[in-house]
């Protein structure tokens, strides 16, 4: 390969909404050899500044010295893809940003000959809608589920208009039957199903935002494995994923959760929007 040539070949790109299990799919598509999971690139932006919490931007799981993002990113020249590219040595870039003007303008951005894949990942409203009350307790539910339809539509619409392949998944088939998905989603994108995408607890990355808790796990069994980073859990995580074991472990903790006047109010907002997500 020439220094000229292109490196990147794919960049996927995963939408939809918050607490979805974006984090997830993309920690088993970086997996692959293959792959490189970025995490949401858009905190590209402000890598090295501190967000709302007080913690410094970057890789999650690096504390200094990453081969991903520890130098800085060109100003000029080869797109964020094609940097990432080269510096995993993996043609293939996941983008798990769900912000929809973010995708617009990175994909615009691409050489016509980069192929653009777009993963809309759904998950029941009502799984969202309680995992946001749960963060948030002093929100209300009517407003979380009208923020929720808000985003799903302009997904959606985004969906609808995408000028290259689409693929369609739900977290409830992922958390089930994850290596049937895996390996669909794999022949899509022109590669072969590896099993470590089923054990993304493993190998290393080095994704930007996302999940903590998806993330915690990570670097809870590297930990066990080698000295690493510890990432942060929030108070509403702590019960649930302390004890979560190193696997892919479908949640539906608002079916006991979720409150009468709760699902009452998402029912009346978004129960039409999310039929065909329902689970």
């Amino acid at each position: 390969m020439t220094s000229g040539e292109r490196r990147n070949k794919t960049v996927v790109f995963i939408c939809g909404a918050g607490h979805s299990g974006t984090t997830l799919l993309g920690l088993m598509l970086g997996a692959h050899p293959a792959i490189c999971f970025a995490g949401e690139a858009w905190n590209s932006t402000r890598l090295g500044t501190t967000d709302a919490r007080g913690r410094t931007v970057g890789c999650n799981f690096c504390a200094d010295g990453c081969p991903v993002w520890g130098s800085p990113l060109p100003s000029t020249g080869p797109d964020l893809y094609e940097v990432l590219a080269r510096r995993c040595g993996r043609p293939v870039v996941v983008d798990s940003t769900k912000a929809v003007g973010w995708i617009e303008q990175q994909a615009a951005l691409l050489p016509g000959a980069v192929h653009r894949h777009l993963v809309v990942l759904a998950r029941d409203g009502r799984a969202v809608v309680n995992s946001l009350l749960r963060k948030y307790p002093d929100a209300r539910p009517a407003e979380v589920a009208s923020e929720w339809v808000a985003q799903m539509r302009r997904t959606e619409d985004l969906a609808a208009r995408w000028p290259g392949a689409v693929s369609r998944l739900h977290y409830e088939d992922i958390a089930t039957h994850p290596e049937d998905v895996l390996s669909h989603l794999s022949t899509t994108l022109g590669l072969s199903f590896r099993p470590a995408m089923l054990d993304p607890w493993a190998g290393v990355q080095h994704p930007l935002g996302g999940n903590e808790g998806t993330q915690y796990i990570v670097a809870r069994e590297r930990a066990a494995r080698t000295t690493g980073r510890t990432v942060p859990l929030e108070p509403s995580k702590r019960a649930y994923y302390l004890g979560h074991p190193p696997a892919i472990v479908l949640d539906l903790r608002w079916r006991e959760e979720m409150s009468e006047p709760a699902l009452r109010a998402f029912d009346t907002i978004a129960g039409e929007t999310n039929a065909p997500y329902a689970r």
